[in-house]
């Protein structure tokens, strides 16, 4: 059977039950794909999570970073341009060369710096699956901390089905989304359509330009399937996604009340740039192609895909009401053709009806160009721009195995080896003008210049501007899991897994002049952060109880991260303005260890015919256990010879991410109450726990902790729900992380506010 076809039967069995569930009083088993292969959550010898698309409807989910309440520990971050996905503390949540701590993929595609297509607008959607700890053997790139996979919904070969769904929120928007399948040959070649338009606000007003944050997201998907035998499944996809002048403003916290000229705090969610902060246009398409051949004692697959995206934003860097910086920035990834390819062949079977094996090979070729523009005021009557160039190339190849053998009736060892190749080739070319009597204005408009003076930036060898600054690099790595699997009976399985994964390492963007090296610090090691890996052990139960009533899955992990990049705040020495500056734009740094260890546990129970209960947790602790951390706590006055304070990381914290998650869902049903339709109520409780920032001595960045409710009811029925919710009952002003903005203001990420909305739904 195609695996992919095999996430539907997951979808059936949603954490929180459907009514024939309920009649049953039985959890329905959950088949997972997360080795490629069918297995059942309780008896597959890793951590997987899976939302069915049915609990995402339930929840009334529009975009990915709303799936963080649905599971403990998955933290997914949308905001803008900075897009990431953390778990079990660990994460990458901006921009940067190297690829994310947790892969994402849709469809079999992995999604880098083009990650927004994926988790900006989750419609027709048939499930979402959490891989915890290291990914290194079956997944495109050898992640060092998860995998996050999503799979869409595909075609039905002999129904003519569909569905429509309609969301007001308030605040003022709406989402709407929908699909139709139909088959073209009965049972043998189908078409699915499906699209969606998401218009709503974000809660965050800016009081200084009178405006409101909102989102303006539209696409399309276009899926065809072909089954002409039962050895083959031929299945084609398209992808298409356009965001229109989305606001990208950032909520603000006064931090020196003495220098503010607004006093704003976290529960104000205002923003006070005095520039737009929106992406004004991005477009990305993405074209996916997978085709399974079967025989009799083997199994072959191949897919391949190519992902074009290109964006248009202007923001207000500084932040906040003055006039200080602009940055325009234009990006493109994928520049067509095979500049954006990847591919893998896949070629399993079993032998000696104990060895089961999977040998294959990956390409991926990706060409991206980003050009930014940045305006800043030194001076009433005078402005730097300063202008960069930055054009990219990466491949990426891999040859891996994974074999699973039966030792026993109940117990499998799975080894899986894979051997990685990166090549990267990137430059910054670094220009920069000195407008003499032009004046940034609010708004961010540069009145003309009296005069104009060419290459003020200092370049390494001594000149000035344009500078270029090239990076072109190439290593190889093993990565790999042995897994250790023994089922006792249906209410305990146990596992042991040694896991390696690692990414690459790259340069840093930088938009502002500050992190360059300098002729008097040329060995300033800002611009480039190394490779990092990490060594994993986890330790799992599983398994069903009460006659099949509930089921639960359980780790401890303990992982060594050998060179960890973490990125920092800091007080650096700009080369470009001759000042010392609380920096904005945030670098990527190695810290020589960093020990991950913690648990993590989901429980699901029946707990009536009408009354479920689910319930989930997490905690992480992650510190730096050796090196030092670039830090907040200048010692010494900064300058030329001394562009930066460093500080012993030895047990500080090393991840923005709290320690402890939580999350406990509940629901009652009254079976048949409304014209034949099942009527229920349910909530949704989230903790997350307080945190710190790596390189923080000073406090600035600590968090809170906080609770949020969400609470749902509704009726529905076969062909039709209707359901009223409100998120974020209490309206908690819960902050995420912090990040300096000058020494004036905090920069927060947020949880959304109180949100009242109702859906419509239906289904042929």
């Amino acid at each position: 059977m195609n695996y992919k076809n095999c996430i539907s039967i997951a979808q059936s069995a949603m954490l929180l039950a459907s009514p024939l569930t309920y009649a049953q009083l039985m959890l329905e088993e959950v088949v997972v794909t997360a080795q490629k292969r069918d297995e059942l959550l309780t008896e597959a010898p890793l951590t997987v999570n899976v939302i069915g698309a049915q609990r995402m409807e339930d929840f009334a989910v529009f975009q990915a970073d709303e799936l963080g309440k649905l599971t403990a520990g998955l933290d997914i971050r949308f905001s803008g341009p900075n897009t990431g996905v953390g778990v079990r503390g660990v994460g990458t949540f901006s921009q940067q060369a190297a690829p994310a701590r947790v892969g994402t993929y849709l469809d079999n595609f992995y999604l880098a710096s083009g990650a927004s297509i994926a988790l900006g607008a989750l419609f027709d959607m048939d499930s979402v699956q959490l891989l915890r700890g290291p990914q290194g053997a079956l997944y495109s790139m050898p992640s060092p901390t998860g995998g996050l996979i999503l799979e869409t919904a595909n075609p039905d070969l002999v129904d003519m089905t569909g569905y429509f769904r309609g969301s007001l929120v308030d605040p003022s928007g709406h989402n709407l989304q929908g699909a139709v399948s139909v088959p073209l040959i009965d049972g043998e070649l189908a078409v699915r359509v499906a699209g969606f338009v998401d218009d709503r606000k974000s809660g965050v007003d800016n009081i200084v330009r009178d405006e409101n944050d909102e989102t303006d997201r539209e696409g399309y998907r276009v899926k065809l399937l072909w089954e002409p035998m039962d050895a083959l499944s031929v299945a084609m996809g398209y992808h298409s996604i356009e965001t229109t002048d989305s606001g990208l403003q950032a909520t603000l916290e006064t931090f020196d009340e003495s220098l503010a000229n607004y006093q704003v705090d976290a529960d104000d969610r205002n923003a006070l740039a005095d520039a737009p902060s929106l992406i004004k246009k991005r477009e990305e398409e993405l074209m996916t192609l997978n085709a399974d051949w079967s025989a009799d004692t083997w199994q072959a697959s191949w897919w391949m895909g190519a992902l074009e995206s290109r964006t248009d934003s202007v923001v207000d860097n500084d932040l906040y009401d003055e006039p200080i910086q602009v940055l325009y920035q234009r990006s493109k990834v994928g520049r067509g053709g095979d500049d954006s390819l990847q591919t893998e062949l896949r070629v399993s079977g079993l032998a000696f009806d104990r060895w089961s094996w999977v040998v294959g090979g990956y390409y991926a070729s990706m060409e991206s160009g980003t050009s930014v523009l940045v305006d800043r005021a030194v001076s009433p009557v005078s402005v730097i721009q300063l202008s960069l160039d930055i054009p990219t190339e990466s491949e990426t190849s891999a040859l891996f195995t994974h074999n699973t053998i039966d030792l026993s009736d109940n117990t499998t060892l799975t080894i899986g080896l894979r051997y990685n190749k990166f090549e990267l080739d990137t430059s910054s070319t670094i220009d920069g003008d000195f407008l003499v009597g032009s004046t940034l204005l609010p708004g961010g408009v540069v009145t003309d210049p009296v005069a104009v003076s060419s290459g003020v930036v200092p370049c390494v060898d001594g000149t000035l501007s344009p500078c270029n600054l090239g990076y072109e690099h190439s290593e190889t790595e093993w990565t790999g899991t042995i897994k250790l699997a023994h089922s006792f009976n249906e209410a305990l399985n146990i596992y042991g897994t040694i896991d390696r994964g690692y990414r690459p390492g790259g340069p840093n963007f930088d938009t502002t002049g500050i992190y360059q090296p300098t002729p008097t610090d040329p060995g300033s090691d800002l611009n480039v952060y190394q490779g990092e890996s990490v060594d994993s052990l986890e330790f799992g139960l599983k398994g069903r109880l009460f006659g099949g009533k509930a089921r639960y899955t359980s780790a401890l992990f303990y992982s060594v991260y050998e060179d960890y990049q973490t990125q920092v705040g800091l007080v650096a020495y700009n080369a470009a303005t001759g000042t010392v500056d609380t920096a904005v734009a945030q670098p990527f740094i190695n810290v020589d260890e960093a020990v991950q260890a913690g648990v993590d546990a989901e429980l699901t129970w029946l707990l009536t015919d009408n009354w479920s209960l689910f319930a989930s947790f997490t905690y992480a602790n992650v510190e730096f256990t050796e090196g030092e951390v670039i830090c907040t706590d200048a010692d010494a006055a900064l300058g030329p010879d001394m562009r930066f304070s460093t500080c012993d990381a030895d047990g500080e914290h090393a991840s923005t991410q709290p320690e402890w998650f939580g999350t406990l869902q509940g629901e009652y049903v009254f079976p048949q109450l409304v014209a034949g339709a099942d009527a229920y109520v349910s909530g949704l409780m989230v903790y997350r726990g307080d945190s710190q920032s790596p390189g923080d001595t000073t406090g600035r960045f600590d968090t809170d902790d906080f609770v949020t409710l969400d609470v749902y009811a509704g009726l529905r029925q076969t062909q039709w729900d209707m359901q009223l919710f409100v998120k974020n009952l209490a309206d908690e002003d819960g902050v995420l992380e912090k990040s300096a903005v000058g020494n004036i203001y905090n920069k927060l990420v947020m949880t959304p506010p109180r949100t009242y909305g109702v859906t419509v739904g239906y289904r042929f």
